[in-house]
């Protein structure tokens, strides 16, 4: 799944407008093509990858940005010298003039970037620099030596979308995801604070999220490990006790197109296997994370997720399976009364949150 739209056009919604700009002058060249390509790949990134902070990375660390603003400046100098040289002679100060109108028509452009104040500040910088008396080769000589081509990555790495990374792992109740770009936005803000313009090095900071990404993932990974676990031993006491109810020969889970003899197969299936499968699973989860059937319904990923409603059990039917849940075993039948009462939930339609 892409990236969700809003997202990418705040942030490549800048470039497609400057890419756009020069196709209407009808403008070519190599530089023009080198411009195209970047916009492309970045294009290419966004429909390709779903995690938008991996995008923003993967952007800074192929330099596309960079890539893409260099070869704009170079298509803008090469349609200057088309349209102020004459007679051979290179007319160096219309040159300028003709750089600084697109930045200038860029600042414009930017009023809807979500980074739209630290950018807009970096390009008048460039814009000040130019209207300083100083000719052209010296223009593009300062750009580069005062850093002000890096202090536009800042489009790249976008404090804002670092937040909102937060702001995401925060509502979809996600604690270690939140812990985990918090550190990352705390990294930028560190790097930002020493940085010349405020904006960090936008392959330093790459490598510097990496390595978070990488310390926190084996944490990540064991929090979905435990919920993954644990839904999977409720979806097994759930289906167990149903298989003994009269509805069972139509439910999904066990009708069968190889007609009702198939579909009984199932349904006994799963009433003298899951149990032995829930001991086995059980057994395991415990090894592994240290929990107990109980133990599940006091962890802070089965609040987190009931919070969320990604498990979305009743109240009442989980007090239901845990009383099920001594009965779910191998070699056992369930209780008429605890039969009664799956079919009860079933006929009310209160088993799932509605």
């Amino acid at each position: 799944m892409p990236i969700e739209k809003t997202y990418t056009d705040a942030m490549l919604g800048t470039f497609r407008n400057m890419l756009q700009e020069c196709k209407d002058k009808k403008m070519s060249g190599e530089a023009f093509d080198k411009m195209a390509a970047a916009m492309s790949r970045m294009e290419a990134l966004a429909l390709e990858m779903n995690d938008l902070g991996a995008f923003s990375a993967k952007m800074a660390t192929e330099g596309l940005f960079t890539d893409f603003s260099t070869a704009y400046g170079a298509v803008l100098a090469e349609e200057g010298q088309k349209k102020y040289t004459s007679s051979g002679t290179y007319d160096d100060d219309k040159l300028l003039q003709q750089t600084l109108s697109g930045y200038e028509n860029s600042l414009v452009q930017l009023n809807n970037h979500p980074d739209k104040e630290r950018l807009q500040a970096s390009i008048q910088n460039v814009i000040d620099l130019g209207r300083s008396g100083i000719n052209y080769p010296t223009f593009l000589r300062l750009l580069i030596e005062k850093g002000l081509d890096k202090a536009m990555e800042g489009s790249i790495i976008s404090r804002e979308a670092l937040e909102k990374d937060i702001h995401w792992a925060a509502e979809l109740i996600l604690p270690v995801y939140e812990k985990r770009n918090r550190e990352i936005l705390a990294k930028y803000d560190e790097m930002a604070a020493v940085a010349v313009f405020g904006v960090p090095d936008s392959i330093v900071f790459s490598m510097e999220r990496f390595r978070i990404d990488s310390a926190f993932q084996p944490a990540i990974n064991k929090y979905q490990a435990i919920i993954d676990r644990w839904g999977r031993l409720l979806e097994l006491v759930h289906d167990w006790i149903d298989a003994h109810t009269s509805f069972a020969p139509y439910d999904e889970r066990w009708v069968s197109l190889g007609g009702m003899e198939m579909t009984k197969r199932n349904i006994k299936y799963c009433k003298e296997c899951y149990p032995g499968y829930f001991k086995v699973r059980e057994d395991i989860f415990n090894r592994y994370f240290a929990m107990q059937w109980d133990d599940v319904f006091v962890h802070e990923s089965f609040s987190n997720e009931r919070k969320a409603r990604r498990c979305m059990y009743t109240d009442a039917y989980i007090e239901f399976l845990k009383e099920v849940y001594p009965h779910c075993k191998p070699f056992s039948t369930a209780p008429p009364e605890l039969i009664a009462k799956a079919e009860q939930y079933h006929n009310d339609k209160a088993v799932f949150i509605k």
